[in-house]
């Protein structure tokens, strides 16, 4: 009768115990999910492996055109608009942040060395890029535009082209090193520019 008795005690102190532990935890609810990175998010659309960005975008390998593409031709300015934008993941509301943007000539030429790819580089004189873009506070996403000199980005017809642009120092986050920049691979017929 004494061991039952102790076993009853020493069951229910363990029982208090724990309850008393678990009780001081947050509910799954109160977490805080996610991690604070910043990167493109085109770099890992769905189009896209590798990083690479087919402009124009590509479904189940046929073109997109209309409301749904990934550019403009801006003839009235004679330019070609990449769209691109810079993303910041995670659960917790952004505070205000920058990053700088920056192209990477060195990928390309790699790319076309070492892995014997079938796109010349497109010319950093023929196109501008932002220096840097800012997500103000409570933003989880911004957009920015590749803008190309369509007369120059005209003379590679027949031929893809492409540009790798990354991030670089942000002023708040971190960089997600995956996603952190994009090679975006222009198929200049399929543009079918005016």
């Amino acid at each position: 009768m004494m061991k039952i008795r102790f076993n009853l005690l020493g069951s229910l102190f363990i029982l208090i115990v724990l309850a008393a532990f678990t009780s001081c935890e947050k509910s799954i609810s109160e977490e805080k999910i996610g991690i604070e990175k910043v990167y493109i998010p085109e770099s890992i659309s769905v189009n896209t492996t590798d990083n690479n960005y087919s402009v124009p975008s590509k479904v189940n390998d046929k073109v997109v055109y209309g409301p749904a593409q990934n550019f403009l031709d801006d003839d009235a300015n004679n330019k070609v608009l990449v769209y691109l934008g810079v993303s910041k993941s995670g659960k917790e509301t952004t505070e205000s942040f920058s990053v700088d943007l920056m192209s990477r000539p060195d990928t390309i030429n790699q790319l076309i060395t070492t892995n014997g790819a079938t796109f010349l580089q497109l010319p950093e004189t023929a196109y501008t890029l932002p220096a840097s873009v800012t997500l103000a506070s409570g933003e989880a996403t911004t957009s920015f535009n590749l803008v190309i000199d369509k007369p120059m980005l005209k003379t590679y017809a027949g031929k893809k082209v492409a540009v790798c642009v990354a991030l670089s120092n942000p002023t708040r986050y971190m960089l997600n090193s995956r996603a952190s920049k994009v090679i975006i691979i222009i198929d200049v017929d399929a543009l079918k520019l005016k």
